[in-house]
């Protein structure tokens, strides 16, 4: 008898445990999608470098760990790619890479490389490693459209996307381990419910994780000196050639019309006004005079020699 009610009690049980282990699943879910871009906290542009732009994340990964997975996926980029190898356009785009990284939170050592392909894209991978493509940098017109970014990539090495991503896939898939264990009709709704839910989820995330890189893109474009203004007239510019074929830069975040006015406020509310910004220089020019005939091209754009950096007064800019 007592063995009989024990039997009982423990198959009584498992359905009540399966129940709160699903709700505590959901919850836990619910908040991993729901968490907001923490880009508005870092508007602390003259402590960029000192600041904490990670704190409140979700994040299983340590630095040294995500360092190791960097190195990883960039081996495997590398496998498939081009590389192009010149030593004055390579030192250039490092040059310019290191001075954005120095006016930025960066917390782990940056290496930057350009694959050799007509296709407008660039991408970050976790612990640094940055490739832009030959196709986007002459596709700039001043180097402060190309710092502006190089500091977007960066931003999003710097927030750490990318594992942040990856933590929220790894505990999505401990969080529905529960849900296998809940069978009939209310368990098989409930599983194709989150089943539905998840991408959206993952989706929302991405949108928030380019704005926060948009945000601190700027910020880093700012601080080194450049004009931030040049990343909105990039967007503008590359919008209206596309005609609404959205290139692989922006596959995962199109040049919506709210995500250029985002950056144009973003410009107005936070950083303050200068007297002059750095438009472009005649390293930059030079840099893309030699692209293009290493790579057999004519000239498309006309350059004005200029023996240092071109500058622009904020007076100049639409945005104020």
């Amino acid at each position: 008898m007592l063995a009989g009610e024990h039997t009982n009690a423990g198959q009584g049980s498992v359905p009540g445990l399966r129940v709160v282990c699903f709700w505590i699943s959901l919850v836990v879910l619910l908040l991993l999608s729901s968490m907001p871009a923490q880009a508005q906290k870092h508007s602390d542009i003259e402590n960029i470098g000192k600041r904490d732009i990670n704190k409140g994340s979700w994040n299983v990964y340590s630095l040294e760990r995500e360092i190791e997975l960097g190195r990883q996926l960039a081996a495997d980029a590398e496998r498939t790619s081009v590389l192009f190898v010149d030593r004055e356009v390579n030192a250039y785009i490092r040059a310019l890479t290191e001075r954005l990284v120095r006016n930025s939170d960066a917390r782990v050592p940056f290496a930057v490389k350009i694959i050799d392909s007509d296709e407008i894209s660039a991408f970050a991978l976790p612990g640094g490693h940055l490739y832009i493509n030959t196709g986007l940098i002459l596709e700039t017109h001043s180097e402060a459209e190309l710092a502006g970014i190089l500091a977007h990539e960066i931003a999003h090495v710097t927030a750490r996307h990318a594992v942040e991503q990856a933590t929220k896939a790894q505990v999505f898939n401990w969080l529905a381990l529960p849900l296998i264990f809940i069978g009939g009709p209310v368990g098989y709704a409930l599983q194709q419910a989150v089943g539905i839910a998840v991408p959206l989820a993952f989706l929302k995330f991405s949108r928030n994780a380019e704005r926060e890189a948009d945000f601190l893109g700027l910020q880093y474009t700012y601080k080194a000196g450049y004009d931030p203004v040049a990343m909105v007239d990039f967007l503008e510019r590359l919008k209206q050639k596309e005609k609404g074929r959205v290139p692989a830069i922006f596959s995962s975040h199109p040049m919506t019309k709210n995500r250029i006015q985002r950056a144009a406020q973003a410009i107005a509310k936070v950083l303050p006004a200068r007297e002059e910004y750095v438009v472009t220089t005649s390293d930059f020019e030079y840099i893309q005079k030699r692209l293009l005939e290493l790579r057999g091209w004519e000239s498309i754009y006309q350059f004005e020699e200029a023996e240092g950096p071109m500058l622009r007064r904020r007076s100049e800019s639409k945005l104020r």
